[in-house]
């Protein structure tokens, strides 16, 4: 009898229980989806990186170059090669590459493959490549392994990929990044479920307290509504589970479908895992404890609302003392924690005051404002579970844009020009240099010596890279400088040197400053003339002149960078290759064709940045669910004070305008609350976060055209609430609660 009267209120509001019960699967489904894509967003992230950072090869040992032959040999012997076949062709593309993505899915330990995804083009089974290359056309084949792979059979060696493109540091930026996101979008969704929770208990208050007055024990109630709770999160886990999984393969699988259908494999493997289902669980469970927690320890904990503001204020205080001057992750995270709860406890209080009215207002305007500052009061915990979760998304969409154009940016430096060709090992520049200065078809080229110098800094030597180069190559000048003396590029002609970001805040250095560089046992005084970002590693470098380098300069690695002419008067790229090596007189070339590992790059990191922007969809989605279910409860509930509207002489329309209008002033204000929080979100990550764990910064920009989107969208849902709210029938007034734990008539 006792449970079904604790029952009886959803058979007077059924559809409070599906929302419940529907908030609590859109949250599994949330922490699913979120799992999911953050897992495949790491995954494609580092198998880009390690296509790009190149692998080691398998040669062979008398030198003789390899063939598709001895791949299929290899793979016999059941060694994990993959290949990658280069073959000239007479179209637009000018060359296909030939892969075998079960090769690939073996370097990676996977069954059936994943990895990268690419849309077919210039990516093509190697069969068909290796039929093109017995045609006539020129055709370049490398076998890669992973390190460590096992031993390799007699007359095969390994060699290194030193003309490797490594996104390094930049990648694991980009996860940490994700995962204090992912933590977030948890919490906000943990949030909303409180809010939405506390808000039916809300209304249940009389109900159970005329139990307590007919005998009812208050502890065997809570134990009651707690059983309830609990069983409503079991039923909604699985489904939600299994929904989240479902969203998360139908944002993602459009990404591996050119290649699946081509090699009838899947590139992006996104099955259900128990992990994944077992963290989901653990998460539900503790949101669950978090919303018990009002019925275990009944009244306990309240304090006065005027507090809040006082206290919300000492928070964001004490989180920016923290943030700021943050040397670790741990207080950076500790310290925007306390912004984020300060922002909370503002939030409503704030809102109401800014909201106050005005006695010179017209009666409509003045009526809105009154209603406003009841609503601020009465949904505190979803207004600001909304306000985070807006943010969260701002936050996300500024973060992805600014490492998408930052990734951009840095492989436009990376990869200038067409081809990237290996000096051989022994061979001089010359011969190289004066076969391309004969040849029309060769608009420019440059070439790239590193090695390691000495910084004299304070009395010590520190070992630092050097990378020396022909700066007045309009390649190199392309790039973008992060501060820079008003000539610096005819500065490092000059002699001066730039370093990269890494070096610049481990030294404190900046354009003007001096410092004593030694190179080859010479030494001698230069300026830094500008300081250039350097996303993908940790060390330090310097950006030389190769014609200010002593002549006892010896270089660990030498490369050219050639950028071939347009239209007929061009180079073929076989033609480029069989040139140098007969410059060189050697049999074969390391040869990188920058506008394919560009494409595939681009292709295999668009696809990491459309899943991060998922997550994003994904928390909007649970918050404008929530909103809408709370908002039109609170709406409905005062149904009958809305009534007067029309006492006063307002018609039907007019009334649903009015109410209309009163949903879309309370959404605005949500949203203008919610892009302070955006930004310092957006701050954090990139300006705070990275600095503390790799010593670099991302450009700090912001999209406002992204926040007026936002602003259609809660526009949306005003309207959706606001017509829910002006129609049916009235109910009677309830209690809601507030963030102080009180309530309000």
């Amino acid at each position: 009898m006792i449970l079904r009267a604790v029952l009886s209120h959803y058979r007077r509001h059924p559809l409070q229980l599906l929302a419940l019960w529907l908030i609590l699967t859109l949250a599994t489904a949330l922490w699913s989806g979120v799992w999911s894509l953050t897992g495949q967003a790491r995954d494609s992230m580092t198998a880009g990186d390690s296509q790009l950072s190149g692998r080691q090869q398998v040669v062979r040992s008398d030198g003789a170059p390899v063939t598709v032959a001895d791949f299929a040999s290899l793979r016999r012997h059941g060694l994990c090669v993959f290949p990658w076949l280069q073959v000239a062709t007479d179209d637009a593309r000018g060359q296909v590459v030939g892969i075998d993505p079960l090769a690939m899915a073996c370097s990676r330990g996977a069954a059936t493959g994943s990895g990268f995804s690419m849309d077919g083009q210039p990516f093509v089974d190697i069969a068909e490549a290796a039929e093109r290359a017995a045609s006539g056309h020129s055709a370049t084949l490398r076998l890669y392994v992973t390190k460590g792979d096992a031993s390799l059979p007699e007359g095969w060696q390994r060699q290194g990929d030193p003309g490797g493109l490594s996104t390094g540091e930049l990648s694991d930026s980009f996860l940490l990044n994700l995962d204090a996101l992912g933590l977030l979008v948890v919490l906000v969704s943990a949030l909303l479920i409180r809010s939405v929770y506390t808000l039916g208990l809300a209304q249940r208050r009389e109900s159970l307290g005329l139990l307590e007055r007919y005998g009812v024990t208050r502890r065997r109630l809570r134990l009651h509504l707690l059983l309830e709770l609990m069983v409503l999160a079991a039923l909604g886990v699985v489904p939600g589970y299994l929904l989240g999984q479902g969203l998360a393969d139908v944002l993602a699988g459009g990404f591996g479908a050119a290649l699946g259908n081509l090699f009838e494999t899947d590139l992006l493997a996104t099955g259900e895992s128990l992990t994944g289902f077992l963290v989901t669980l653990v998460m539900m469970i503790l949101v669950v404890l978090w919303c018990g927690l009002d019925l275990l320890r009944g009244n306990a904990g309240r304090t006065r609302s005027k507090a809040h503001p006082v206290m919300g204020a000492v928070l964001i205080l004490a989180g920016m003392v923290l943030v700021v001057p943050a040397q670790s992750l741990v207080t950076v995270f500790l310290g925007t924690g306390l912004v984020l709860a300060g922002a909370g406890l503002m939030t409503p209080a704030l809102l109401g005051w800014c909201l106050s009215p005005s006695p010179h207002m017209p009666p409509l305007k003045l009526w809105r404002r009154r209603e406003l500052g009841v609503l601020a009061g009465r949904l505190a915990l979803p207004l600001v579970a909304l306000q985070l979760a807006a943010g969260t998304v701002i936050a996300v969409h500024a973060l992805v844009s600014t490492f998408e154009g930052t990734f951009h940016e840095w492989l436009d430096q990376r990869l200038a020009g067409d081809v990237f060709v290996e000096v051989p090992e022994g061979k001089p520049l010359a011969p190289a240099a004066t076969w391309l200065e004969s040849q029309d078809g060769v608009a420019q080229w440059h070439p790239v010596l590193r090695g390691a110098a000495g910084l004299g800094m304070n009395g010590e030597n520190r070992q630092v890279d050097l990378m020396a180069t022909d700066t007045t190559s309009t390649l190199i000048r392309q790039w973008s400088l992060l501060a820079s003396v008003s000539q610096p590029w005819q500065a490092l002609a000059d002699g001066d040197v730039l370093v990269n970001e890494q070096l610049a805040r481990r030294q404190d250095l900046k354009p003007g400053s001096q410092l004593t560089l030694v190179i080859a046992d010479k030494e001698r005084v230069v300026e830094v003339v500008g300081v250039y970002a350097d996303y993908g590693r940790p060390a330090g470098e310097v950006l030389v002149d190769t014609r200010h380098l002593p002549d006892g300069f010896v270089s660990g690695f030498r490369s050219l960078t050639i950028d071939l002419a347009d239209g007929s008067g061009g180079v073929s790229r076989s033609d480029l290759v069989a040139g140098l090596e007969a410059a060189w007189q050697v049999g074969s070339l390391q040869v990188r064709d920058n506008e394919t590992i560009h494409r595939l790059a681009t292709r295999i990191f668009d696809q990491t940045f459309a899943l991060t922007r998922s997550i994003s969809y994904l928390t909007l989605l649970l918050a404008g669910v929530a909103l809408l279910m709370t908002g039109w409860v609170v709406l409905r509930s005062r149904a009958w004070y809305f009534g007067l509207l029309s006492a006063w002489g307002l018609t039907h329309r007019q009334r649903r305008q009015t109410i209309t209008m009163l949903t879309a002033e309370f959404m605005v204000a949500i949203w203008v609350a919610a892009l302070p929080v955006g930004i310092a979100l957006t701050w954090v990550l990139v300006d705070r976060i990275n600095p503390v764990a790799f010593g670099w910064t991302l450009p700090m920009a912001i999209y406002p055209g992204y926040w007026l989107e936002l602003l259609l969208l809660f526009g949306l849902a005003a309207v959706v609430v606001g017509w829910l709210a002006s129609s049916g029938r009235t109910e009677a007034p309830v209690q809601a609660p507030r963030l102080d734990g009180g309530q309000e008539r």
